[in-house]
């Protein structure tokens, strides 16, 4: 430790600059006068007395009279001894304050502007692990490796995962490997963008192209917030980039969203084998919730110009009405998405839970 660092700590112990400088000084000349330490220090002659004094009530200095006023540092044993047991006390408290922080927990409905990335991330990974339905991102590989040990739970847990890697050039891509069991499906983009993650489509956490002049994030949890989000997600970072990664099917997909549910499922609806679901909602007219299990029978949600099967589901298909009709073997319903009016059910969940004669029999949860 040099001679400032020295200076600088014994001021945290709650000496002056002047003190902690004249305690130095005679550290370096063992005894001497008043007079010689206000030479050889920083301390001014009219304030030297007075600092000595001070030194000699702490137990620092010892003063004394030999034809002039001397003054002589101390056996440091105690002073040594009383820095060590607050330097132990010190660490005592840090590691008391560790035991008892708990993160601050989001607020129900809030938006937060961060200034921290890693704040947002954190926030992504306590969404991910609170969902239980869909999780939509746009992440960087080393994104992924951060966040993929809580995305596989979610897999676990029956969580849709749906991911766009971004792949710049130089990047090694993924390979099978390393999505397997984090993802349901990974699609490819070669360009930087946003950091974007939505769970349940009611919470968010962004952070903006590393490029941005501003550096911030948001964390959101707000559905309508959430929505625009998602349909950033679809439109830019979802629908344009090719497949990465598939895995394969093991167990019934979740959607949060109709319209990503009819996008996916548009080639099933109407066809020779029937697409049967599990809808989780509310009843429009009296707000009660509601869960409806039957077979889709009719779609709307494509134009007419994006009808064609060989095609790719371009942003068109994502305009316009997006409701279905259920046959629960008793009644039919009409089905809409978020903020439906016109439809008997808002579908909060989606949950395919079989195609043709083979019905999934996992219980609703």
């Amino acid at each position: 430790m040099d001679t400032e660092e020295l200076l600088e700590t014994l001021q945290a112990a709650d000496l002056s600059y002047y003190q902690a400088n004249a305690y130095v000084t005679l550290l370096g000349l063992g005894t001497a006068s008043a007079t010689e330490v206000a030479q050889a220090s920083d301390v001014p002659d009219a304030r030297i007395y007075d600092v000595l004094r001070d030194l000699d009530d702490f137990g620092y200095v010892e003063l004394y009279e030999q034809e002039t006023f001397q003054a002589r540092a101390t056996d440091p044993e105690t002073i040594v001894s009383g820095l060590t047991d607050r330097a132990s006390a010190l660490e005592s408290a840090a590691a008391e304050i560790e035991d008892r922080y708990e993160r601050p927990t989001l607020d129900t409905q809030t938006v937060s502007i961060v200034k921290r990335f890693d704040t947002v991330l954190e926030a992504a990974r306590t969404f991910v692990r609170d969902a239980d339905t869909q999780i939509h991102a746009t992440l960087t590989p080393d994104q992924f490796d951060a966040l993929r040990g809580d995305l596989a739970d979610a897999r676990d847990r029956g969580v849709t995962v749906n991911v766009t890697m971004f792949a710049l050039d130089g990047d090694e891509p993924l390979d099978d490997a390393d999505y397997e069991g984090a993802v349901s499906v990974a699609h490819r983009l070669s360009r930087p963008g946003p950091f974007v993650l939505t769970s349940d489509l009611r919470r968010t956490a962004f952070a903006p192209n590393p490029a941005a002049v501003e550096d911030y994030g948001l964390i959101l949890r707000n559905r309508s917030f959430t929505y625009v989000f998602f349909w950033h997600f679809l439109l830019f970072m979802w629908i344009p980039s090719p497949v990465a990664y598939e895995a394969d099917a093991t167990g019934p997909k979740r959607y949060a969203d109709i319209r990503q549910f009819l996008l996916e499922n548009r080639d099933r609806i109407g066809g020779d084998e029937p697409l049967h679901v599990e809808i989780e909602g509310r009843e429009t007219d009296s707000d009660r919730s509601v869960t409806i299990t039957g077979e889709v029978v009719d779609a709307e949600n494509l134009s007419e110009g994006d009808a064609d099967e060989a095609r790719a589901p371009s942003v068109l298909a994502l305009t316009g009405t997006a409701s279905m009709i259920v046959d629960d073997g008793e009644r039919r319903w009409t089905v809409g998405g978020w903020g439906a009016t016109y439809e008997e059910v808002e579908a909060n969940r989606i949950r395919v839970t079989g195609v043709g004669a083979e019905l999934d029999a996992e219980p609703a949860e």
